[in-house]
C-alpha cells in the first residue's frame, strides 16, 4: 500500500493571526492569561491534548474562526495577550542592564532533555525539568543563549498499572505538526540538516527550532526516510535501550549538536555541559578546530577555557560509562585522517591516564575539557570533590576544582495561579520580573493569614478533584465495576491534612519509609479528630525491578480497606500531575538516603506555593531550613548501615507526624484557621522562592561561569597570549621538581587573639620566574591535629631574589579568634589562564 502524508497548516485571518505567533512562542507556558485564552477557544481538546495551543487551532473549524473573529471579548483578551508577549519580548532585561559592552557572547547549552510543559513529552524527570527552567530564566534574564538536544519521537513513556499494581509502559508518537516547532533555517532561509558519522555511514539530521521566549532550543531529529531504521531509532525514546543505543544517542547530541548550531550559523563563545551526557561536545570542538589548522594543544585548551560541566550524580554508578570498543565504533571516525590512537582517545576519559584496561566515562570527559564545574547545591559540591579528588591528588579536598550552584525553579512555572494573584495583588504587580529580590518577599508577612489559609484551601480542593477524576480514569481502562467507581468518588477529604510525596522510584529515594510500620501509620492517617491522607505519584526505570516493587507495594497498601480513602496513588506523573500536587498538599515529604540527593527542585515548587517541606537534610533543604519553614528529619547524619539509618529516620518521621505536625495543623482558632500553621507557610513562601528560584541560579552561573570563561576564551583567542601560555606552561613542567619551600615560620608577640602576626617562608624557584608562581600561608583554626579541613589561603609577597634564586616572601595577618591555629605554606603554578590554584594538581607544601 503507497500510503502519501500531506500536512495541512493551519490558515488564520488576520484579526486572529496573533494566535499563531502566541502558540509558538512557549512564553505562553508560564504565562496565565495567554493558557486561559488557548482554554477559551475549546475547553475539550484543550485538556484532551495535554494544553497545547497548536491542538487547539488545529482543530478550529470554519464556523470556530467566524465565531471568535466576532467575539470582541475574545479578540479584547488576545490584544491583551499579545500586547504581553511583545512587552516582554521587547522590555529591557538583567543581562543588558549588567553586560551591556560584553559583545559577540553567546552560551550553547546542551542536555539530554528539556520539560518546559506537559504538552511536549522530551523529558523524563528532575534534569529535564530543571533545563526547562534553565531556558526559561534565561530568557526571563536576557541572556544570550541557545539550547540544543534532541527531538524524541516517541519521548519517556506513559506510565500505567496492571491489577497487580506492577508498572506497566506504554509509548506516545509525537506529531511534529501538532507542536511548537519549526524548521531550522540557515542564512538563504533553507532548512537545516547536517551528518554524523555512524558505524561507517553518515546519519542524516534534520534540525528543528523551539522559541522559549527570547532564546531558542536547537533540537536534532534522525527520523528521517534517508537513514537506516537503527539510525531512524536514534531519536526515538528518551532512556531506553542498551549502552549502544545511549552512545550513538550521546553521539548525536555532542557532535550532532555542534554541528547543528554552526550550521545555524550560531557560535558560541560559551559551551555549558549539562550532566556527562553532552561530553562529547569538546571532541568535536577540538576536531572542528584542528581540522581548520590549529595546533592540538591550542585546540584543546581552547575547548577548555570555554567548557562549563555541572554534574548531577552523587554517586560514580551513576554516570554514563563506554567500552573501548564502542569508543572505537562511534567516536574514532571523527579522527580519520588525524594521528591519533585509541589509547588517546580512551584517556580524556579515564581516571588514570595510563590505565589501558579502563573504561571510558562521560563525566570524566566532561571534567578534563572543562575549566569550570560545579555540583548542584553545596552539599552536592562537597560531595563531588570527594568523589573526584584522585584527580587532583594534591590539592586539600575542599579545594578541589568543583564549585556548586544550587538549583532553582521557575517560580512562574510552578506557582499556581491562584498563588500569582495573591502575590500581584500584595507584593508587587511586577514581583515576577526580579524573582531574587529578596526585598519584594519580605513583603509575604503582610499578607493577612485568611488569604494564604484560603488559597491553600482551593488548592487542596482542585488536588483531590484531580486526584478522583485521575484515579476514575485508571480504574475504567482497568474494567472496574461500578461499586470501584463510586468509591473513588469519596477517596480523599478537602479539609485533612494532605502529604505529597513524588518523585521517581529509585530505591535510595525510599519510598516505603513512610510505610515501614502501617499500624503506626494507621493511627496517624485513620486518626479521628485530627486524620490525615497521602497522595503519591512517581515512576520506576523500565529496566528498574526494586523500583516497580516499591510502587507495587504502596498501590497494594493503598488498596486495603483502612487505607482506600486516605491513600491515593497517580499514574502516570508528569509537569501536570506536578503542579497539582505541589501546590495543593499541605506538607511535601521527601526522605531520600543522604547524601544521594544532589539537589532536588520539586520541594521548592511546593515551597512557591507556601507548601511545607518534611525532609532529610539532603540536597538543597540542607540550606534552605531554617527551623521556622518546615521541618528536617534527622539531623543530617550520615548512616554506613542502610537498615539502622531507615530504622531510625522512619520513626524520627513518624514522631514528627505524630507529635508535631498533626498537631500544629489541626490547632485552630476561634476562625477556624491554624495560626501557627500559616505563620510557617509565610515563612516558607518568604524565604525559598527568594533563593531557590532559576532568576537568582542563571545570575550566579552568569556571573562565577559565562562571563569569566567569555573573557577568558576571548584573551585566549589572542595568538600572543595563547604562545605566552604555552611557553609558560612548559618552563614550569621543566623547572617544577627543582622548587621547594622552606624556612618557613611565624612571626608574633604571644599568639594573643586580635594580634597581628606576620608569616615567611623561603622558595628555591629553581629558574622559574616570580610571576610563575603563588606562595600561601594556610591558615586553620582548631579542628584535628595534622590535618587542613577548610583552611584560609593568604597570599604571601615576594621579597627579591637572592643570588643562589631563592626568594623570600611574607604575609601579615589577624589572630581572629583563640585556640588552636594550624598553618602550613604551599607553593602553585599561577597564571591568568588558570582559573583555580590546584588545577594543574602541583603543590609543593610545607
Amino acid at each position: 500500500m503507497n500510503i502519501k502524508e500531506y500536512q495541512i497548516k493551519i490558515h488564520l485571518p488576520k484579526e486572529l493571526e496573533p494566535l499563531m505567533d502566541i502558540a509558538y512562542n512557549l512564553w505562553w507556558s508560564w504565562n496565565t492569561d495567554a493558557k486561559a485564552l488557548f482554554e477559551s477557544i475549546s475547553p475539550a481538546v484543550w485538556e484532551k491534548s495535554a494544553h497545547s495551543p497548536i491542538e487547539v487551532l488545529s482543530s478550529l473549524s470554519e464556523a470556530d474562526i467566524e465565531r471568535l473573529k466576532s467575539d470582541t471579548v475574545f479578540l479584547s483578551r488576545l490584544r491583551h495577550v499579545k500586547e504581553a508577549l511583545n512587552e516582554y519580548m521587547t522590555m529591557p532585561k538583567w543581562y543588558s542592564s549588567k553586560y551591556s559592552d560584553m559583545k559577540d557572547f553567546l552560551v550553547g547549552y546542551f542536555s539530554f532533555e528539556y520539560g518546559i510543559h506537559e504538552s511536549l513529552p522530551l523529558y523524563s524527570g528532575g534534569l529535564g525539568i530543571l533545563s526547562g527552567d534553565h531556558c526559561k530564566s534565561a530568557s526571563d534574564m536576557g541572556i544570550p543563549f541557545v539550547a540544543v538536544g534532541l527531538l524524541y519521537r516517541n519521548g519517556y513513556f506513559h506510565q500505567y498499572t496492571n491489577s497487580d499494581g506492577w508498572q506497566q509502559e506504554s509509548y506516545g508518537y509525537n506529531q511534529f505538526y501538532s507542536m511548537p516547532l519549526k524548521p531550522a533555517l540557515n542564512d538563504k532561509g533553507e532548512e537545516v540538516y547536517v551528518t554524523v558519522p555512524m558505524k561507517g555511514r553518515q546519519m542524516k539530521v534534520k534540525v528543528w527550532k523551539l522559541q522559549v521566549g527570547g532564546i531558542h532550543i536547537v533540537l536534532m531529529d534522525t527520523d528521517l526516510p534517508e537513514n537506516t531504521a537503527e539510525d531512524r531509532d536514534i531519536t526515538s525514546r528518551l532512556y531506553a535501550g542498551d549502552t549502544d543505543m545511549r552512545i550513538r544517542q550521546e553521539v548525536l547530541l555532542g557532535i550532532g549538536g555542534v554541528r547543528a548550531l554552526a550550521a545555524c550559523g550560531l557560535t558560541p563563545t560559551v559551551f555549558h555541559l549539562n550532566e556527562g551526557h553532552p561530553a562529547f561536545v569538546g571532541f568535536e570542538r577540538f576536531n572542528q578546530m584542528v581540522r581548520s589548522g590549529a595546533n592540538v594543544r591550542v585546540a584543546m585548551e581552547t575547548v577548555k577555557k570555554s567548557t562549563l560541566f555541572t554534574t548531577h550524580t552523587p554517586v560514580p554508578a551513576g554516570f554514563d560509562v563506554f567500552s573501548e570498543e564502542q569508543i572505537r565504533t562511534y567516536i574514532a571516525p571523527i579522527f580519520e585522517g588525524m594521528s591519533f590512537n585509541i589509547n588517546q582517545i580512551m584517556a580524556v576519559g579515564r581516571s588514570n591516564l595510563f590505565d589501558e584496561k579502563e573504561n571510558f566515562s562521560m563525566a570524566i570527559a566532561g571534567i578534563r575539557m572543562s575549566s569550570y564545574r560545579n555540583g548542584v547545591s553545596m552539599l552536592h559540591g562537597e560531595v563531588s570533590r570527594n568523589m573526584f579528588q584522585y584527580m587532583w591528588s594534591q590539592s586539600l579536598p575542599s579545594y578541589v576544582p568543583i564549585e556548586h550552584v544550587t538549583n532553582g525553579v521557575h517560580l512562574q512555572t510552578y506557582m499556581s495561579s491562584d498563588f500569582k494573584r495573591v502575590m500581584y495583588q500584595y507584593l508587587s504587580e511586577s514581583w515576577h520580573k526580579n524573582p531574587h529580590n529578596f526585598r519584594i518577599w519580605e513583603k509575604v508577612n503582610d499578607i493577612p493569614s485568611a488569604v494564604i489559609w484560603d488559597t491553600k484551601r482551593l488548592l487542596r480542593e482542585k488536588l483531590i478533584n484531580f486526584a478522583r477524576k485521575e484515579l476514575k480514569a485508571s480504574l475504567v481502562k482497568k474494567g472496574a465495576s461500578a461499586a470501584e467507581l463510586l468509591e473513588a468518588e469519596n477517596v480523599l477529604r478537602p479539609d485533612v491534612l494532605t502529604i505529597g510525596f513524588a518523585r521517581r522510584f529509585a530505591t535510595y529515594k525510599r519510598a516505603l519509609l513512610l510505610f515501614s510500620d502501617e499500624n503506626r501509620l494507621k493511627r496517624i492517617l485513620l486518626n479521628p479528630d485530627k486524620p490525615v491522607q497521602i497522595v503519591i505519584a512517581g515512576k520506576a526505570h523500565p529496566r528498574d525491578n526494586e523500583g516497580k516493587e516499591l510502587i507495587k507495594k504502596i498501590i497494594q497498601i493503598a488498596r486495603k480497606p483502612e487505607f482506600r480513602r486516605h491513600i491515593v496513588f497517580l499514574e502516570d506523573y508528569d509537569i501536570e500531575v506536578a503542579k497539582y500536587l505541589t501546590s495543593g498538599a499541605d506538607i511535601w515529604l521527601n526522605n531520600p538516603r543522604r547524601p544521594m540527593e544532589a539537589s532536588g527542585t520539586s520541594g521548592m515548587k511546593a515551597a512557591v506555593n507556601a507548601t511545607l517541606n518534611l525532609s532529610i537534610l539532603d540536597g538543597w533543604w540542607v540550606e534552605g531550613f531554617n527551623g521556622e519553614n518546615g521541618w528536617a528529619i534527622g539531623a543530617g547524619e550520615d548512616y554506613s548501615d542502610n537498615a539502622y539509618q531507615d530504622y531510625v529516620e522512619s520513626h524520627d518521621l513518624y514522631n514528627k507526624l505524630e507529635n508535631e505536625i498533626v498537631p500544629l495543623y489541626y490547632a485552630k482558632n476561634r476562625n477556624s484557621m491554624p495560626e501557627e500553621w500559616i505563620s510557617m507557610m509565610k515563612s516558607a513562601l518568604s524565604t525559598i522562592p527568594a533563593f531557590f528560584n532559576t532568576a537568582r541560579m542563571l545570575i550566579e552561573y552568569t556571573d562565577n561561569y559565562y562571563a569569566p570563561l567569555h573573557n577568558l576564551h576571548k584573551a585566549f583567542s589572542e595568538e600572543k597570549n595563547c604562545s605566552d601560555y604555552f611557553a609558560w606552561f612548559d618552563r614550569v613542567t621543566a623547572h617544577w621538581d627543582g622548587v621547594s619551600v622552606y624556612n618557613t615560620g611565624i612571626d608574633a608577640g604571644g599568639f594573643v587573639m586580635s594580634e597581628k602576626v606576620s608569616s615567611k617562608a623561603s622558595v628555591n624557584t629553581n629558574g622559574l620566574d616570580i610571576a610563575d608562581i603563588a606562595v600561601y600561608t594556610v591558615v586553620e583554626y582548631d579542628g584535628e591535629s595534622g590535618k587542613l579541613t577548610d583552611p584560609k589561603f593568604i597570599p604571601m609577597i615576594p621579597g627579591e631574589k637572592a643570588a643562589d634564586g631563592s626568594v623570600t616572601y611574607t604575609a601579615s595577618f589577624t589572630l581572629a579568634r583563640a585556640g588552636k591555629l594550624k598553618t602550613a605554606f604551599a607553593v602553585v603554578p599561577s597564571n591568568p589562564f588558570v582559573v583555580h590554584m590546584f588545577e594543574l594538581n602541583r603543590v609543593k607544601w610545607s
